[in-house]
Parts: C-alpha cells; sequence; structure tokens
C-alpha cells in the first residue's frame, strides 16, 4: 500500500459531530500530534453551527 494513497472521506451526521467534538475536547491531552487538525475542524464545526453561549452549554 502506497501512504501517501490513503485517505478518507467521511460526511458525519450532526449527532456524529457532536458526540466527536465532546470526546476530543475530553480527551484532547491524550490526543496524537497528528490528529489536532482533525480536534480544529470538528470544534469549527460547533463553533460554526451554535451561538456562542449555546457552545458553552454544550461543552459543560
Amino acid at each position: 500500500m502506497n501512504e501517501s494513497d490513503l485517505s478518507l472521506s467521511y460526511n458525519f451526521s450532526p449527532e456524529e459531530v457532536k458526540l466527536m467534538a465532546k470526546f476530543l475536547r475530553k480527551n484532547q491531552e491524550s490526543l496524537p500530534d497528528g490528529l489536532y487538525k482533525f480536534l480544529s475542524a470538528v470544534e469549527r464545526a460547533i463553533y460554526d453551527s451554535l451561538p456562542m453561549k449555546e457552545v458553552a452549554n454544550f461543552y459543560s
């Protein structure tokens, strides 16, 4: 297998995005360095879809 050809495209459902965001936030201290770009993308989806007041409630 050629590693440069390895890729994944996936459309997350809204529920999956919420679950992933909470999971990644809770476990961000133990994430491998290579997943921080993914963490940023997931968090951006949350921040772009909710008012700031709801974001605070979402992560609490």
